[in-house]
């Protein structure tokens, strides 16, 4: 074969031949190219899909832990009876599980003692009502 740069010399029949092998093989090549772009693109739907998963988990276990500490939480709450309470303020109790509320320390440095507010707690805090006395 000539070199392509002389087409001129080519019989026709030749360039009608040639003409069919460079469409076929440009259609082999672009066949080549969106295979390899279906494959990743086919790819990067399939990270994704596992990173959405993963992230998935991720957040369920997060919201898993984060109900079984406020379960804890109730649970330690409704476990733990009020031991100390304010003379002077109801609202304000502790039941002994740390962390210290401020206002025990405030109470300590102004002269107060764990023990007035356990005497308080005694006697200030709601008594259960006695099953005699509840509707049926």
């Amino acid at each position: 074969m000539p070199p392509m740069t002389e087409l001129k010399s080519y019989p026709l029949p030749e360039l009608e031949a040639l003409a069919e092998r460079i469409k076929t093989e440009i259609l082999k090549r672009e066949q080549e190219e969106q295979d390899r772009v279906r494959q990743a693109a086919e790819e990067l739907a399939r990270k994704a899909a596992e990173e959405h998963l993963a992230q998935a988990k991720a957040e369920a276990a997060a919201k898993a832990a984060v109900e079984a500490a406020a379960e804890a939480e109730r649970a330690a709450r409704e476990v733990a009876p009020v031991r100390y309470m304010h003379p002077s303020n109801r609202a304000l109790t502790w039941n002994g599980v740390p962390p210290r509320p401020e206002w025990i320390g405030a109470w300590l440095t102004t002269g107060g003692t764990l023990y007035a507010l356990e005497v308080a707690a005694e006697k200030l805090a709601p008594k259960p009502i006695p099953g005699s006395f509840r509707p049926k």
